[in-house]
């Protein structure tokens, strides 16, 4: 599961108040901003500090990303898998979760919903998975959405094609739900961390 940050940099503080690095610095030597220095030199803002000093000044409330619950969409015909896992994810993870039964409610969901992370039944009626995940990633407004694929005939070597089709990783049924929870957090935390290194 995500884990909620307690403090954020003087960048983070620099870009959410649309000013520059120079002006947070500022702030902190005049002491409007409270902020704590971290061995290698470097400042440091708590998030309850930084939204009182927000508040203060009459600037726009911070909205910390990593608080922010994930929201997933499990898209299969299989009516039961999709309610078991739904209220996995929602009860145990934490998780903002809802469900579609194949690719067109899928597509509205996608629009309406906004998911992070998108569970993918491969075979479907009207529209697979394949298409599904294809639409997804070629398209610049929902290319980011990670795709998590299942599959329970490996054997047909759709596990390779729906790879090269762009889905982020692929889970066989059967699987247990700690197994798929583990794949799902783990795929959260490099989306983490790519959206860290692009900054």
């Amino acid at each position: 599961m995500l884990k909620r940050r307690t403090s954020i940099t003087t960048g983070t503080v620099a870009e959410h108040c649309e000013v520059t690095y120079e002006t947070v610095k500022n702030w902190i030597r005049q002491d409007k901003l409270p902020a704590y220095e971290t061995p290698g030199g470097h400042h440091r803002i708590l998030i309850p500090e930084f939204s009182e000093f927000l508040e203060r000044y009459g600037m726009p409330v911070y909205q910390d990303p990593s608080a922010q619950k994930p929201r997933v969409l499990v898209v299969d015909d299989d009516e039961t898998l999709t309610s078991t896992m739904a209220d996995y994810f929602t009860k145990v993870a934490g998780y903002e979760c809802t469900t579609a039964s194949d690719g067109y409610e899928a597509g509205v969901k996608i629009v309406g919903f906004a998911p992070d992370l998108v569970i993918l039944d491969l075979t479907m009626p009207n529209m697979n998975g394949f298409e599904v995940c294809e639409k997804i990633k070629s398209a610049k407004e929902t290319n980011h959405i990670l795709v998590l694929a299942i599959t329970g005939h490996p054997e047909d070597g759709n596990t390779d094609s729906i790879v090269a089709t762009g889905a982020d990783e692929v889970l066989v049924k059967p699987f247990k739900m700690s197994v798929l929870q583990e794949i799902v957090e783990k795929l959260f935390s490099k989306k983490i961390t790519r959206r860290r290194t692009a900054r």
